[in-house]
């Protein structure tokens, strides 16, 4: 059954709210009487919620409508202004209540139809005094834009004319600059000229240094020897004058003229360098060959790492060594009075790799030990071959290079044997205007 009546034929059940809320109280009311009078069956279950559901308020209605004894116990016990005039017309409903029941209802569709427009005309006098407010606040907006669009105005004509003096302040700064420039690299250009006469400079006091200790060096030795053989000569001629009186004591006869007699040279005191033939230059792939093929018993150190390094720089370690002996061992049997070692700072942990070529033709592999370099290696061995082998070191390295020449060796540069073995350089630019020093 519908809680709501169609317009016209019966009010609303939100119309008799406050009606049936009577009714409700009515029905628990008579719950406390004594003896109690129990409330419709339909209504009873609802009574016992203490705050009493909106949702069933169509219920209520329907159970007002339908029990004509509880309506009428409820017309009882209410007085007629205790709820509205509407719903008290539709619970007592006495004659012609219909008829009031409409007429009410469209006075009250005209009070509302009159509060409704009375609103609109609040709500359009109110949004007439907003648009107003608005109208004004966009006229104080506008008079402050204008009088900032006229200051920002003022401000640009000022920084145009700022800008140009800065323009020009710019440009006299960039002159300036400019000039300044031009004297920082005509400066940088003289202190680099200055550097490298410095660098040459000091690189020829250093040679002239080196060549003066060598000199000096030279000078002792020769006057060493010279002083050594002057005593020599003098024992010599004693004994020869001691044995010449024993002689006349005993009444030989000497000859008129003495046989010759040979006097071997003596023992060299210091190692020198191998002798080359005129105009061939030192340091030469020429001079280089030259020493290999013609100097007997030569013994030729090599520093491994300077000389691999040069050649295979893409390879492992182990690698540059396996291809610097195969080389050396080609080298070796063609140069077989030559007597080849190669020196290598490390230990030797993989021995065995060292191509049994190079094994065979008597090129010997060195490791320097833990905490010694190799040109220090190299530079020792300088001094334990005996002083009649002359020795070739082959590196790069100014230390080895200096302290093999104050012992009396020959030296070539890595790039030469490399040439010589028939192998192109990795890194000419590291070598290029290199000077024997």
């Amino acid at each position: 059954m519908s809680t709501e009546a169609k317009p016209g034929d019966s009010p609303t059940t939100e119309e008799l709210r406050e009606t049936l809320m009577a009714a409700v109280e009515v029905a628990r009311a008579g719950q406390k009487e004594k003896p109690p009078v129990e409330p419709p069956a339909r209504l009873k279950q609802l009574l016992a919620f203490r705050k009493f559901p909106e949702r069933a308020l169509g219920q209520v209605r329907e159970v007002v409508e339908a029990d004509e004894e509880f309506r009428t116990r409820v017309v009882e016990a209410l007085e007629e202004s205790e709820v509205s005039r509407v719903g008290w017309l539709w619970l007592a409903r006495p004659e012609g209540w219909e008829q009031e029941r409409l007429a009410l209802s469209e006075e009250a569709e005209r009070e509302a139809e009159l509060a409704t427009e009375a609103q609109r005309l609040v709500d359009l006098e109110q949004g007439l005094h907003r648009a107003e407010a608005a109208q004004k606040k966009a006229e104080r907006q506008r008079d402050k834009a204008d009088r900032e669009r006229d200051q920002a105005k003022s401000e640009a004509i000022q920084a145009r004319a700022d800008a140009h003096h800065a323009e020009e302040a710019a440009g006299e700064l960039e002159s300036q600059r400019d000039q300044a420039h031009a004297k920082l690299e005509a400066a940088e250009k003289n202190l680099e000229r200055v550097q490298r006469r410095e660098a040459r400079t000091e690189a020829k006091l250093k040679n002239a240094r080196t060549q003066i200790d060598r000199l000096n060096k030279e000078l002792r030795d020769s006057r060493q020897q010279h002083d050594e053989e002057a005593g020599s000569l003098k024992q010599r001629l004693a004994t020869a004058e001691e044995r010449l009186a024993m002689a006349q004591d005993a009444g030989f006869e000497l000859p008129l003229e003495d046989e010759p007699v040979f006097v071997p040279p003596p023992p060299p005191t210091h190692r020198t360098p191998a002798p080359l033939p005129p105009g061939l230059l030192k340091d030469t792939v020429d001079a280089a060959e030259h020493l290999f093929r013609t100097v007997p018993e030569l013994v030729v150190l090599i520093d491994g790492y300077n000389v691999a390094f040069k050649s295979w720089t893409d390879l492992p370690v182990r690698e540059q060594r396996v291809r610097l002996m195969q080389k050396l061992g080609e080298l070796s049997s063609r140069y077989s009075g030559a007597e080849f070692v190669v020196v290598y700072d490390g230990t030797a942990t993989d021995y065995d790799y060292i191509p049994t070529t190079a094994r065979s033709l008597g090129v010997t592999e060195r490791f320097s030990k833990p905490g010694v370099e190799a040109d220090d290696v190299i530079i020792d061995l300088c001094d334990e071959y005996p002083l009649n082998r002359h020795i070739v070191v082959v590196s790069e390295d100014n230390r080895v290079r200096s302290g093999a020449r104050d012992r009396g060796a020959n030296l070539v540069h890595p790039r030469k044997l490399l040439e010589i073995m028939g192998l192109e350089v990795d890194d000419p630019q590291g070598w290029a205007g290199f000077e024997d020093r």
